[in-house]
């Protein structure tokens, strides 16, 4: 397992659930997708719709392993958390994709189209609908 290798060298932590963490990041999910969906959806604000909707999956993932009592160092270990932890395979993979466009935006100035956001907006609630049966 692969997660396991993360926890082994400390881009996870194994920590005792911690709700109250949980409850606020869950809330700040909501917000984040909230607040994306409210942006117009024109090219100069494509990039930051792309990111709150980035942030909102991530703070949800982080949550529920925050619920199940691990602490995650780095966003590569919640795809392997989504995948090896909670079998979800498919949200894993859409994390992924997610996490690698908002990086490509944040670090190397790519630009991302129309058709991708508008997608996004439709997928990232979707997949945390599917998450909530972690919860």
């Amino acid at each position: 397992m692969r997660f396991q290798q993360s926890l082994r060298e400390g881009y996870a932590l194994k920590i005792p659930p911690d709700h109250i963490k949980a409850k606020s990041l869950f809330k700040s999910a909501e917000q984040a997708i909230s607040a994306a969906k409210k942006i117009p959806v024109e090219n100069d604000t494509l990039k930051s719709i792309l990111r709150e909707l980035y942030e909102g999956l991530r703070q949800f993932c982080e949550a529920i392993g925050y619920e199940r009592g691990y602490k995650f160092k780095s966003h590569e270990v919640i795809t392997l958390f989504l995948e090896e932890i909670l079998g979800e395979t498919h949200v894993a993979s859409r994390f992924d994709r997610y996490r690698k466009l908002r990086n490509g935006i944040n670090y190397y100035g790519n630009d991302i189209s129309l058709e991708t956001v508008k997608e996004t907006l439709v997928e990232i609630p979707s997949l945390l609908k599917r998450l909530e049966r972690q919860v």
